[in-house]
């Protein structure tokens, strides 16, 4: 590519995005790596209170989850406009800044993709315990209506009267 191409690139990319669109895109990548690091970390701790049965952590976790995804979706909003010129910019960075960009997105990528297994693996394992709950209730009911079979008929009535002779 030529440098009169890359130019052009750059001042139209200074009109839409502002003087320090570069700095500005370094920035919000930066956050948003960091962002999917804390999520990931997040997903970890959830895994291990998922198969430890701590629902009083794991709700924690999930308010933690919420807040760091609240937080990433504005990120993700900030970066709307430098989606909207990513051609130019691709065509306005350095081939080594570039490639840099491009590492961090798919490390990015990498990240949300695990968190995605993770989730529907974390999924499964709760419907598995669940299911493992329901039918540990299933058997406490079969023992107590086997119990009650055993105890034989409840007799009404009263046991002993009072009679006058």
């Amino acid at each position: 590519m030529t440098d009169d191409k890359r130019i052009d690139q750059a001042d139209t990319l200074v009109r839409t995005l502002g003087e320090r669109w570069h700095e500005s895109l370094e920035a919000l990548v930066t956050q948003q790596l960091e962002q999917y690091g804390s999520l990931d970390a997040v997903s970890e701790r959830q895994r291990a209170c998922i198969e430890s049965g701590d629902t009083d952590r794991l709700l924690g976790l999930l308010g933690e989850r919420s807040t760091i995804i609240e937080s990433i979706a504005r990120s993700a909003e900030r970066l709307t406009p430098y989606a909207e010129s990513w051609s130019a910019i691709e065509t306005a960075l350095p081939e080594a800044a570039w490639r840099d960009l491009q590492r961090r997105l798919d490390a990015i990528a990498s990240i949300a993709d695990g968190i995605a297994k993770r989730d529907l693996e974390d999924s499964a394992l709760i419907e598995k315990n669940k299911e493992s709950i329901a039918d540990k209730l299933a058997g406490v009911n079969k023992s107590r209506a086997a119990a009650q079979a055993y105890a034989g008929p409840r007799k009404s009535g009263a046991r002993f009267q009072d009679r006058e002779a």
